[in-house]
């Protein structure tokens, strides 16, 4: 083409490009190979050449499995990195289509070593994984958890859903938690009255488990007899508890053959029974023991003592007392048996002076002893003692009396006893006898007075004596030994003779008293005086609660056995009994 003709083609081309850009013209179609990437192409490397990274219809070649972006690849689902077979984010890629957590099977691969699909994160979810740390879609513990994990399985010790068997706390008392069992069913021997729904009595029967309850746990309570049930069969005992108390209710008409009925209590293996009897609405109630049935006490001491009934009554019951003799000591005239209880206790105080009888418990005409002595007293040696004597009185120095005492609870016949008298530190033995005469009895805790001619004689004795020795004994007034033995008891008998019952030695210089001599000396118109008891004193035994208690105590020391009157009380065979 001439040059003059291009030269028109150049302002002709303008013109119709100008027109192009101002009109309605269609959009070109993509030049592939002008290094420009237009519509409808993914890439132009300004040639078009096949073989490269960009091909001759301008569009990337498909990624071969092998490839650097190939599924397989780096980023292949199955490798460790992102799957999808693109270079970024697989179409439900890193983050889950529609989720914004990782597709299951893409950061780590499934079988490659790392976590499995459906394992770290859950497939779609945001949480783990059904079988992993957490379970699919709930965010608390799995199931039972995934077998082999290493976490919570079951059977593992750990909490499962509901409580595994094997676990350490089963919901309900399931059986496969740690056990609760029973330790006691009891006690056996209580009592229901019929008509009645409640507890027995005196005592409540009671369920007892051998740990605090778990949760609810339910024991099963059977009878032998349908006389006696407890409501469904069952007692409750509460979470945290270990007992409960058994109600029952009882009906004797339902069995006129038997008042008895067996409770067997069961909780798994365990069985545990109680024997009830059960009563009739009006069953009256009957002695049954007073307990201990024999004591011997000390003067002034305390002894506790229980009665008991065979029944508990249905209402309170009042049970008389006493003491025979009542100079045994003190106790409340009447006990009360409370309504549904077997006993009650009271207090026995034995009295000053020594003795032996019996307390008595009387009920509805019906009675029941226990055996009582008292020690401390006369009693204890069981002999007849030297009461009270004086070697000397008002009416001069042969005013004398020698005052003799039964302590015990039977009389005691003296004839032909011996009563010696010995100077204060002679050593061949006594110097003189009298023998009592015959018919000489003393009564029990009573007295026998022996005086001499001077005691007959001398103005203000008004008890007269029993027995009178004439001029046969005289006392020295300050010092001396008087002694009382049986018939046979010679003047040489030494003072540890059989035959020898009571000696007092008193002065300052007697040389064989019991014990120890009494040192002192009453004055004229006093003697001396046995106590009642190891705690009588001189205003006891004169104005106090001694005086009328008798003089039975005797510890074989003459010293602690006797005080000194003020003024004597010689008592004779007619005098009062004492205590």
């Amino acid at each position: 083409m001439p040059w003059s003709f291009r030269q028109m083609l150049a302002p002709l081309s303008a013109l119709l490009l100008l027109m192009s850009a101002c009109g309605d013209d269609p959009e070109p179609r993509p030049v592939c190979g002008n290094g420009i990437v237009e519509a409808g192409e993914t890439c132009d490397d300004g040639n078009r050449n096949n073989n490269d990274s960009c091909d001759n219809s301008c569009r990337r070649p498909t990624p071969d499995a092998g490839t650097g972006e190939d599924a397989g690849t780096e980023d292949d689902a199955g490798t460790g990195e992102e799957d999808g077979g693109i270079v970024e984010d697989d179409a439900g890629t890193t983050e889950d289509a529609g989720t914004g957590e990782d597709d299951a099977g893409t950061t780590e691969d499934a079988g490659t070593g790392e976590d499995d699909a459906g394992t770290t994160e859950d497939g779609g979810s945001g949480e783990p994984d059904a079988g992993s740390e957490e379970d699919g879609g709930s965010g608390e513990p799995d199931s039972g958890t995934d077998a082999g994990t290493g976490e919570d399985d079951a059977g593992t010790g750990e909490d499962d859903a509901g409580t595994d068997a094997g676990t350490d706390v089963d919901a309900g008392t399931d059986a496969g938690t740690v056990q609760v069992s029973l330790d006691s069913f009891g006690p056996t021997g209580t009592f229901a009255r019929t008509g009645t729904t409640g507890a027995t009595f005196p005592e409540a029967l009671t369920v007892r488990l051998r740990e605090d309850a778990p949760a609810e746990v339910w024991v099963e309570v059977a009878s032998s007899s349908p006389v006696l049930n407890v409501q469904g069969g069952l007692v409750r005992i509460a979470p945290g508890e270990r007992s409960a108390t058994v109600q029952v209710t009882a009906n004797l008409a339902a069995d006129p053959e038997t008042d008895k009925a067996t409770l067997t209590a069961t909780l798994g293996n365990d069985t545990r029974a109680a024997t009830v009897r059960v009563l009739a609405a009006d069953q009256a109630a009957e002695l049954a023991t007073l307990s201990p049935e024999v004591i011997s006490v000390s003067a002034g001491q305390t002894q506790g003592f229980t009665v008991e009934l065979d029944v508990p009554p249905a209402q309170d019951t009042v049970i008389q007392l006493a003491l025979e003799p009542a100079s045994l000591g003190t106790v409340p005239a009447t006990v009360t048996v409370t309504a549904n209880s077997l006993s009650a206790k009271f207090d026995f105080t034995a009295g000053s002076t020594g003795g032996e009888g019996q307390l008595v418990a009387a009920l509805n005409g019906q009675s029941i002893a226990a055996a009582v002595q008292v020690s401390g007293g006369g009693s204890s040696t069981g002999h007849v003692v030297i009461s009270e004597f004086a070697p000397a009185g008002p009416g001069g120095a042969g005013d004398e009396f020698i005052e003799l005492y039964n302590p015990t609870s039977s009389a005691v016949d003296i004839s032909g006893w011996k009563l010696q008298y010995k100077s204060a530190t002679g050593t061949t033995g006594y110097n003189s006898s009298f023998a009592l005469p015959a018919g000489s009895v003393i009564a029990p805790r009573s007295y026998f007075l022996v005086v001499s001619t001077g005691y007959a004689s001398s103005s203000g004795n008004t008890v007269t004596g029993n027995a009178n020795w004439g001029g046969t004994i005289a006392m020295g007034g300050s010092a001396g030994h008087v002694r009382l033995g049986y018939p046979e008891m010679a003047l040489t008998d030494a003072i540890t003779s059989p035959l020898v019952v009571d000696t007092v030695g008193y002065g300052s210089n007697a040389n064989q008293p019991e014990g120890t001599r009494i040192a002192t000396v009453p004055p004229v118109a006093g003697s001396y005086e046995r106590k009642a008891s190891a705690i009588s004193t001189v205003e006891s035994m004169t104005t106090g609660a001694d005086a009328l208690q008798g003089n039975g105590h005797d510890s074989n020391d003459n010293s602690a056995d006797f005080i000194l009157r003020p003024t004597r009380q010689p008592q004779n065979a007619s005098s009062a009994a004492e205590p």
